[in-house]
């Protein structure tokens, strides 16, 4: 299976946003109708109920997390925050927890999906 049904998620069940998101999630993507929107960075990305992202070390910085919160909340939504730590780029847990409250960000959920990913579930703090 791929990220998106590891973790449920189909459009059928309302709009979802991949960010950054790893040709194989793509390809799995590519075969919902209708299909998850794309976007290349968190910059470019819009709001949306349900957001994927597969960030780097480098994007953990509290604006790009600030404007994942803004997202969400304005969507009235949530996001997944997927770490891979087979990839040099992905952060740890341990890195990119820490930062979430500064960016009105609540953890809900930690769930291992895919071949060895880690989907981090959050939510605008007080939603």
């Amino acid at each position: 299976m791929g990220a998106l049904a590891d973790l449920g998620l189909s459009t059928g069940d309302g709009p979802i946003m991949l960010v950054s998101a790893p040709d194989s999630v793509l390809a799995e993507a590519s075969r919902m109708k209708p299909r998850p929107a794309f976007a290349s960075s968190i910059l470019t990305a819009e709001p949306t109920p349900r957001i994927l992202w597969w960030p780097e070390r480098a994007q953990l910085e509290p604006g790009l997390l600030s404007r994942l919160a803004w997202m969400t909340s304005v969507a009235r939504g949530e996001a997944w925050l997927i770490l891979d730590p087979a990839e040099p780029e992905s952060p740890a847990p341990e890195e990119l927890e820490p930062l979430l409250p500064a960016a009105s960000l609540a953890l809900v959920e930690r769930r291992p999906i895919g071949r060895g990913e880690l989907a981090l579930r959050v939510r605008p703090r007080g939603a």
